[in-house]
Formats: C-alpha cells, sequence, structure tokens
C-alpha cells in the first residue's frame, strides 16, 4: 500500500498487482452473459492469478448524500453507447468490499464519474464537489471498518479529461463537456487546475491521513501536468499505451480508417508487427516510461502503472505470443525503473477470455511485481 510519508514515517510502497475492474464490476453482471455474473468466483479467480489488489470505480457521486440529505441508493448507470444498468450502489460497494477484505486483496479507487439517470455527475465541478464525495465515500468505508484496505484513490481519472471531468470543462474551459478540451490551455485555466490539484487531496489528507491521494494521466496529459502545481498529490499513475505510439498508429493502419475486410485484418497486422519487431516496439514504449520516471523522480511522486501497454480485440482465441513477450519486458522494465504499483495488463480481466484462462502467464508477471523486482 502506497503511504504518505510525514514526519517521521519511512514506510515503504508495499506492491501491488492491480487487476483493472473499474465500472466492470457494476456494468457486466447479467446472470446469463455477463464477465462479473459471480463476484464471488470472480475474486476468487482474480486470487489465483497473482493480484493482491482491484482498481474499481466506486461512483462517489452516487454514494454520496445530496444536498437535499435524502439518499437513494438504487441507481441508473448510463454508460456510454450501452443500454443502462440498475444498481443499489452503497450495497454493492459495501458486499465488494466485505469479500475483498476476506481475501486480504486491496482497493484502488479511481472514478470516470459515470452519468446516471439523474446526471448527478453535473453537480461535482468545484474542488470542494469533489472533496465531498471523496469523503462520503470514505466515511461509509470506513464505518464498515475497511478504510485500510484502500490502496490510493486517484479523484478523477486522467484528470481533467472528458467525460470523466464532466462538471469541470465549464468551469475550467468555459465550454460546454459535449465539446473537447482545447488545444491550449490558458493561464487561468492553469490556475483554476492547480485549485483541484492542491485543494482536493489536502483536504482528503486532513480528513483520511492514511489514504494516498493522487491523479491518473494520459501521455499527452502529462505533458501539460509540467505547468501545474502537484505538490500536494502523493502518486501519479500514468497509462502506458503502445497504442498512442504515432508510428505503431500508422505501421498497424489504425490512423487510416478501414472497414470490411481490411477492417478485419487490422488484428492480425498488429501481431505480425509485436512478432517481428517486438524489440523495436518495446524501445519506444521504454522511451515513454523513461520520460514518465523522470517526472514523478522530479516531482517525488510514486509512480502508478495501472493501466498499458497493448491493445487487443475480445474475441481472439489464444495468447499472441509476440504481444505475451513485450507485455512481461515492459513489467521487468517497470520494476527495473522502481514502479512498486502496477497491473500486467489492462486487458487481465474476465471480460478478456483469451487472456483470463491464462492463469499460470498471469500468475508469472503478478509474482514478479510482488517479489518486487525483475
Amino acid at each position: 500500500m502506497l503511504v504518505r510519508l510525514t514526519g517521521d514515517e519511512t514506510d515503504m510502497p508495499q506492491p501491488l498487482a492491480i487487476a483493472r475492474w473499474d465500472l466492470s464490476w457494476l456494468l457486466h453482471r447479467d446472470l446469463r452473459d455477463g464477465a462479473f455474473a459471480s463476484l464471488e468466483r470472480v475474486l476468487d479467480d482474480t486470487q489465483l492469478r497473482g493480484f493482491n489488489a482491484l482498481r474499481l470505480d466506486p461512483c462517489p457521486h452516487l454514494i454520496a448524500t445530496p444536498e437535499n440529505g435524502i439518499h437513494l441508493d438504487r441507481c441508473e448507470l448510463m454508460p456510454p453507447g450501452g443500454r443502462a444498468v440498475e444498481v443499489k450502489i452503497r450495497h454493492a460497494l459495501h458486499q465488494l468490499m466485505k469479500s475483498t477484505h476476506e481475501r486480504g486483496m486491496k482497493v484502488w479507487f479511481s472514478s470516470r464519474f459515470i452519468n446516471d439517470s439523474r446526471a448527478r455527475r453535473s453537480f461535482v465541478r468545484r474542488p470542494e464537489d469533489f472533496v465531498s464525495v471523496w469523503s462520503d465515500t470514505l466515511s461509509l468505508v470506513s464505518d464498515w471498518g475497511y478504510l485500510d484496505d484502500v490502496a490510493g484513490l486517484d479523484f478523477c481519472y486522467q484528470f481533467p479529461a472528458l467525460p470523466a471531468a464532466h462538471g469541470v470543462a465549464r468551469r475550467v474551459f468555459q465550454r460546454s463537456p459535449d465539446r473537447p478540451l482545447p488545444n491550449h490551455w490558458s493561464e487561468q485555466a492553469n490556475r483554476r487546475l492547480d485549485d483541484y490539484l492542491i485543494e482536493v487531496p489536502r483536504a482528503l489528507h486532513a480528513l483520511f491521513p492514511t489514504v494516498p491521494v493522487g491523479l491518473s494521466t494520459t501521455v499527452a496529459l502529462s505533458e501539460r501536468m509540467r505547468q501545474l502545481d502537484t505538490s500536494e498529490l502523493d502518486f501519479l499513475d500514468f497509462s502506458l499505451w503502445l497504442d498512442d505510439d504515432p508510428r505503431y498508429r500508422f505501421a498497424s493502419g489504425e490512423t487510416m480508417p478501414m472497414s470490411g475486410l481490411f477492417g478485419k485484418l487490422a488484428g492480425p497486422v498488429k501481431q505480425v508487427l509485436l512478432d517481428a519487431a517486438g524489440n523495436h516496439w518495446q524501445r519506444r514504449l521504454e522511451d515513454q516510461l523513461n520520460r514518465r520516471m523522470a517526472f514523478t523522480r522530479l516531482r517525488r511522486l510514486h509512480p502508478v502503472l495501472s493501466e498499458g501497454f497493448v491493445n487487443q480485440p475480445r474475441h481472439l482465441r489464444k495468447l499472441p505470443t509476440g504481444w505475451a513477450d513485450l507485455h512481461e519486458m515492459m513489467v521487468v522494465n517497470a520494476l527495473t525503473q522502481g514502479v512498486e504499483a502496477l497491473t500486467p495488463s489492462s486487458l487481465a480481466c474476465p471480460d478478456y477470455p483469451w487472456l483470463w484462462q491464462e492463469q499460470e502467464y498471469l500468475a508469472h508477471l503478478n509474482h514478479m511485481i510482488l517479489a518486487g523486482s525483475a
């Protein structure tokens, strides 16, 4: 568990092998074909594969008590492009926290602030709004007796990217959240973003001093972070995707719209690229990793890598060799660089059966992570 260093505390981070569940534990619960239909079974399978932590979206804006003081636990989640899903959010989180605690697993909170039928994400606009919804959530977790199981809190997924920072767009950038963020951020926008990066973690540290607070980011957003104040953050969770590399996108044909037969060939083309030139693409990912690590060292932030490395379709039949080799080497490189909280692959969950069935492969990667070195 990442531990915030204060006073004479010198605790080091406990290695975390993170399984990325995010919203799947809420959205994929259909008893007929949902990959997460039986959470108890999925938790057991996750442990068998060597994971000791889950990255979860607890939907803090739905957990929190609204200003009218009346909390309705039944929520209708509205995922983009998907059908609405009804959940009892506090009940669901309580049951999951109980189950993870019984297995000695940690949870890593990170929220996308999903839309719901009452549009409650629109009310999370100011720094104090983030503090309010997260403090309500952590207070409940504490009342249940599971606060020590919270290994980290990313207060807004890839802040200030959309759609997670839906309520922030108009306040900071003076534009509708339906429009993309501007390419240029004004000095005024940077100052307003600093307010979030300073006030949210500072307030949460005061209320819950044992919970590390930080942010997740992308390659592009992390470059913007260089202009912002990160002094109150404990960690920076940077995603590391080969899919973001412009050369890889060009070589794999992703920069060109394809349909029909050509679209079906996109997957095999990627496999050929990884099989034939895996070392080349690995070095390009290493360059990204080196740059992110240099920034976290400069800002004295714990590096976290809960997302990466190469996307693949869900319908594959078996583990691609080049893909598997690249992921193993990136785990080794991250450990060598000093990353102690990471995922062996963002796809390592029941939603991707071709990878989930590779129990020994995942257990091998997670064993390296938990051993703390390559």
